[in-house]
């Protein structure tokens, strides 16, 4: 079975909380959780262990950009005009014991047979390259998600020992303030590329064909009662402090 949530328009540190907050809760379901959600503002995040130091902060104060820390490894994304998902493996769950090369192939053929279904021509990437700079789009790693040969989808992954996160980016208009949001890559050349490059769609319509897809591996969706909302959005506001970047840390 599948449990499918979404939430619109938070702040970064709720976004994190909250998928955290899905992940503690999710061992009293079982099942996997999908959730889609957005942000409030355009939102810098970088990586569990990504070091700040070379973050522009006069740039993002003046562009009223937010600053978050994901609780996934990776590197920076600037979260903006995207549809952002992310998926919850309890621990009792069969795929808890995947590799995490594994989970990823999956689940970026399950947002790929979403996408294709709308029409989007999207490919998944076997060969791994390797990041230069802090920029998470700046290269595609293995099974990630290109169009016209460009990293469309950036995903990132957390094991804990109760649960697997999974979080990513689709991207669909492509922002390159991204590299002003660094002191050392204001002349980084980033390809970008969003899915309305190709053709525009709804974000509720591409989360409910990527819905679609998750249903025809996990059998068909179920909402997150009213009772269980309220305990995950409560978990979350006690999660929040785990998420702030202290700039040169």
């Amino acid at each position: 079975m599948l449990y499918f949530f979404e939430t619109y328009g938070f702040d970064g540190l709720k976004n994190m909380g909250i998928d955290v907050a899905l992940g503690v809760f999710s061992e009293k379901l079982n099942d996997v959780i999908l959730r889609f959600y957005t942000w409030k503002v355009p939102t810098l995040s970088l990586g569990k262990h990504q070091n700040s130091d070379d973050i522009d902060v006069d740039y993002l104060k003046e562009n009223n950009f937010d600053l978050v820390r994901r609780p996934s490894g990776g590197r920076a994304v600037l979260h903006w005009d995207e549809l952002t998902y992310s998926v919850v493996v309890p621990r009792n769950h069969e795929l808890f014991e995947t590799s995490v090369l594994e989970l990823y192939n999956l689940i970026s053929r399950l947002l790929i047979e979403g996408l294709r279904r709308l029409g989007y021509p999207v490919e998944l990437t076997e060969g791994k390259k390797k990041a230069s700079t802090h920029v998470c789009f700046q290269v595609p790693s293995t099974y990630e998600i290109t169009m016209n040969g460009v990293k469309v989808v950036g995903s990132a992954q957390t094991r804990t020992q109760d649960y697997i996160l999974q979080h990513g980016s689709i991207v669909l208009i492509p922002h390159d303030e991204v590299k002003h949001c660094f002191k050392s890559t204001k002349n980084l050349d980033i390809p970008l590329i969003g899915l309305y490059d190709y053709q525009h769609k709804p974000i509720e319509e591409i989360a409910e064909s990527i819905r679609l897809s998750f249903e025809s591996r996990f059998g068909k969706a179920k909402t997150l009662s009213k009772e269980m909302i309220n305990e995950v959005m409560d978990n979350s506001e006690n999660l929040i402090e785990n998420f702030i970047v202290n700039v040169g840390k």
